[in-house]
């Protein structure tokens, strides 16, 4: 047998198994049983990740602000102690 053939062969029989009625009907949460037990605990889940991922976020963030506050403050610290060095020296 060809290899093409063996591979259009694969292709058809996956894409025939991905597309059985029940693999693509949408579960209880997301086709509308808003009042389910399953609904307000994936509900709270999404809004868990949320809140973990904002506030990693946020920390990243003010950790890099922090960076920055601290090396501009070293900057100026640098250049307030050479203006005072090149002051001596005239």
């Amino acid at each position: 047998m060809n290899r093409s053939v063996h591979r259009m062969i694969v292709l058809a029989a996956l894409i025939t198994l991905f597309c059985r009625a029940d693999t693509v009907l949408a579960c209880g949460s997301c086709y509308g049983a808003a009042d389910s037990s399953s609904t307000a605990g994936m509900n709270f889940a999404i809004l868990s990740m949320i809140g973990v991922t904002g506030g990693v976020l946020a920390a990243m963030s003010s950790f890099f602000f922090y960076l920055r506050k601290r090396a501009l403050l070293y900057v100026a610290s640098e250049t307030e102690h050479q203006t005072n060095d090149d002051g001596g020296n005239h």
